[in-house]
């Protein structure tokens, strides 16, 4: 199935008062995850007033601490299609100096494909589907 890795940037605004990333930012790097996943499958100029996706679940496990100074980066996957809804699974890294990572974040995202006009969902588009059954 489709995947992709992202580098992130931590900003000094993701640190909470213990010194590590704010657990709340996690879904925010999974959004950007998911944004990259999504160019592979809609491409730059996608229209997601046409062909929209609504977050329907969103969970986190938190492993390990992520500090202002790491380097990390995301792996978004596509985990399952199913008739109108899109699982990604996403796992945050750390990566030492020396190259070993660290898995610090799991998580995973139940998506609802979505018509904007009328609010109703829809099935996941069969082009959509080609993508994310690939192998990327």
């Amino acid at each position: 199935m489709l995947s992709v890795k992202t580098e992130l940037d931590i900003r000094f605004n993701d640190i909470d008062v213990a010194g590590h990333v704010h657990n709340a930012v996690y879904f925010e790097y999974f959004e950007i995850g998911r944004i990259d996943l999504f160019k592979k499958i809609a491409g730059n100029e996608w229209n997601w007033k046409e062909r929209g996706v609504l977050v329907a679940r969103n969970e986190s496990d938190y492993l390990k601490p992520v500090l202002l100074n790491d380097k990390i980066f995301i792996e978004t996957r596509c985990q399952d299609v199913g008739k109108k809804s899109i699982t990604l699974s996403y796992q945050i890294f750390k990566e030492s100096t020396d190259g070993v990572k660290e898995l610090c974040t799991r998580g995973r995202s139940i998506l609802v494909c979505a018509d904007a006009a009328t609010g109703k969902s829809v099935e996941v588009y069969e082009e959509w589907k080609a993508v994310l059954l690939s192998d990327g």
